[in-house]
């Protein structure tokens, strides 16, 4: 199970890394002023919205990192051990 967590820790850094590049790549577009609010055709609005879809995504692989990571911390403690003396109590 501390393997699995170890590989999803990796796998999804990996992830985050890559969304995180693909939302900084490119060149922006230069922005147009407008009197009414900005079309959904617009080349920099579609290039903000773009770059905003792959943070979150990269933001949601990177919790899902730190999740796996102290998931396998946790996995590796002895919990029984901690827990036995609280049972003896009861």
């Amino acid at each position: 199970m501390r393997r699995g967590l170890e590989i999803g820790t990796a796998f999804f850094a990996f992830l985050a890394a890559l969304f995180w590049f693909l939302s900084a790549y490119g060149k922006t577009p230069p922005m147009v002023s407008y009197w009414n609010p900005v079309p959904e055709t617009d080349p920099f609005y579609k290039a903000v919205k773009y770059s905003v879809r792959m943070n979150k995504w990269a933001a949601i692989f990177s919790g899902l990192s730190a999740l796996c990571a102290a998931a396998s911390i946790f996995a590796q403690l002895n919990l029984a051990a901690f827990l036995s003396p609280i049972h003896r109590r009861a």
